[in-house]
């Protein structure tokens, strides 16, 4: 086995730490809830927690009306401590 494999077999099984922005999309008389960064697709997650709201509020001005609930959860998919103060409704 080559080195970079094995490597790779190491990273795999490690849990990237970090966050990710969970939202819904508005449409067709429903919700569609979708995140980014993707985890499961290998892209990096933000790194601190204040970076991640920052984003948030920037892609809630951009998407407004259209991507709604806008909040922060961590690496396992959990919202972060006091999401519902800070969640974007964006309506």
């Amino acid at each position: 086995m080559k080195m970079r494999d094995a490597l790779k077999i190491i990273k795999g099984t490690q849990s990237p730490t970090g966050f990710m922005i969970c939202f819904e999309r508005a449409g067709d008389g429903f919700l569609k809830s979708d995140h980014f960064p993707d985890k499961h697709l290998g892209e990096p997650l933000i790194p601190t927690e204040e970076e991640a709201w920052k984003l948030a509020r920037q892609f809630a001005e951009k998407t407004k009306g259209k991507c709604v609930n806008i909040y922060v959860v961590n690496s396992d998919f959990s919202p972060v401590i006091d999401y519902e103060e800070k969640q974007i409704k964006n309506r």
